[in-house]
């Protein structure tokens, strides 16, 4: 393993040019490896937003994460695209996951099987290396997205160079998919099993051992990136940043609740207390109001996201990416919320909270 590299996230929770604002000013204060924009209906569209990103900042750039509820298609042009704008050196970089509780709120089907997160890596890994792929091969997509399967489907205008594509996964079922077809595999601090309590219990460890297990009995000898996201909330007011991280752990809890109740209980976390903040979610009432049902204890001891002044996240965040080194990690992205002052928090993550993290 090399050096590890670091990342930022950037949710499209504001402007596109705010964004890149942010992302000036974060490189600014630290050499970020690459830029991530989390994708969610409803606000900024992410993907605009890189290809602003790749115009105006010399960085590589990727999506942490993109769902199938896109086409696949559409996906593969638009980074094709987009890996043509980016600086020379830099690239761009497909992250896809399975979706989560903000997408649920306007999408009728609450979950995209395993099946279809197999064939769209399949497909998006095809179209991204310049291939013709036979959409034949793809009967999910091709009913969800009415393909013509009597034909194939290729990219006029490729990208310079393969664009990889990474899988998020949070369970077993993601594990075997990620270690069969991805480039590399995401795991992260709002997913329950990869949770800071679960890295510590050694869920976390467990994981990538399944992942590279499926790698081998699949018999694919191609490098496995391994990528974990971070997720942080700083500012020299400790309470403003841990009321902020609130937003972002509804999110991961009632994903969790959604998706793997019965991991929560493993971690100690009381399921009815998470039915709660979830509720919000399926109701349709919004992040502000899930936020607003975690209790202060329910922030702190489900570890999530990593809150508070400098001093109180770094330890927390040395720790992480010790478990990380061990694990033979190539990539740690300093995710989401970040702040509740973002131009604050990128400074305080770049010029004190990282260095003192690497040290």
């Amino acid at each position: 393993m090399g050096k590890l590299e670091i990342g930022i996230q950037f949710w499209p929770w504001y402007s596109c040019r705010d964004i890149a604002a942010y992302g000036k000013q974060a490189l600014q204060a630290y050499p970020f490896d690459c830029i991530w924009m989390c994708d969610e209906f409803q606000y900024e569209d992410a993907i605009t937003t890189l290809a602003l990103l790749a115009m105006e900042l010399d960085v590589s750039l990727g999506t942490m994460v993109t769902f199938p509820w896109r086409n696949p298609l559409d996906l593969a042009q638009r980074f094709a695209s987009i890996a043509k704008m980016t600086r020379p050196g830099k690239g761009i970089s497909l992250g896809m996951g399975a979706g989560g509780a903000v997408q649920v709120q306007v999408i009728g089907e609450k979950r995209n099987p395993v099946s279809v997160m197999a064939e769209s890596v399949q497909m998006l890994r095809g179209l991204l290396s310049g291939k013709s792929v036979e959409l034949a091969q793809f009967p999910q997509l091709a009913a969800r997205f009415r393909y013509n399967t009597k034909t194939q489907a290729k990219l006029y205008f490729p990208p310079p160079q393969p664009v990889p594509v990474y899988l998020a996964a949070g369970g077993p079922k993601m594990y075997e998919v990620a270690g069969k077809y991805a480039d590399g595999v995401i795991f992260s601090q709002l997913v329950a099993r990869t949770s800071y309590l679960g890295v510590k219990k050694g869920f976390l460890k467990q994981a990538v051992e399944r992942v590279e297990e499926e790698r081998r009995k699949a018999g694919n000898f191609l490098p496995l990136k391994k990528l974990y996201n971070v997720h942080i909330s700083v500012s020299r007011d400790g309470e403003k940043a841990r009321q902020w991280a609130k937003r972002n752990a509804s999110y991961g809890l009632s994903g969790a609740y959604i998706r793997y109740p019965e991991v929560l209980q493993s971690l100690g976390l009381d399921p009815n207390e998470v039915a709660h903040v979830a509720e919000a979610y399926l109701k349709g009432l919004g992040v502000d109001e899930a936020a607003r049902r975690i209790s202060d204890s329910l922030l702190k001891q489900a570890g999530f996201v990593v809150a508070g002044t400098p001093e109180e996240c770094i330890g927390m965040a040395r720790e992480l990416k010790q478990h990380l080194t061990e694990l033979g990690f190539d990539h740690m992205v300093i995710g989401v919320p970040l702040g509740p002052d973002v131009p604050e928090a990128v400074q305080l993550l770049g010029r004190e909270v990282i260095p003192a993290m690497l040290s």
